[in-house]
């Protein structure tokens, strides 16, 4: 069995697809193409898509950006416990649409930024968050540019 996460446009509530059937969950029940599949069935092909898709946004070493992102304990999202338990269908949804992005490690980062942004200003309204991440971004930017900028090469090469 084979399970891809990923935007399945002609199916917004798909998560993906197994074995090329539309993939959908609701809570931790999985569905291929309408009908139910068991946890004991599915369990070990989805935590390799599980794991696919997250080293797709922050590397092999995912687990502590997986379990920062979504805010579940890292022994959660470990595979062994995606196979036996499933994840909920909200973080599934997540990571279709994450690993599906043109950039996915650049969207995986920037999610480890959010998450940085959210816990650390919990108390602030949501509007000013956003304004902290937009500077934070285009202060990241400038500084990477100028970073690459100031670097000189060593005589002789271009």
């Amino acid at each position: 069995m084979r399970v891809v996460l990923c935007p399945v446009p002609e199916h917004p509530d798909a998560v993906g697809t197994v074995d090329r059937e539309i993939l959908t969950y609701a809570g931790r029940d999985a569905y291929a193409g309408g009908r139910p599949i068991a946890q004991e069935e599915i369990g070990e092909a989805l935590a390799q898509a599980v794991e696919q898709a997250a080293t797709a946004l922050w590397g092999s070493d995912y687990l502590g950006s997986l379990s920062r992102v979504s805010g579940l304990n890292r022994r959660s999202v470990v595979g062994d416990r995606i196979t036996r338990n499933g994840v909920p269908d909200w973080l599934l949804r997540i990571l279709a649409y994450a690993a599906g992005h043109p950039s996915p490690r650049a969207l995986g980062y920037l999610m480890l930024a959010a998450a940085e942004v959210l816990d650390a200003d919990a108390e602030q309204a949501r509007a000013e968050l956003g304004a902290l991440a937009r500077q934070g971004l285009e202060d990241a930017l400038a500084l990477v540019a100028r970073a690459r900028d100031m670097k000189r090469l060593p005589a002789g090469t271009r």
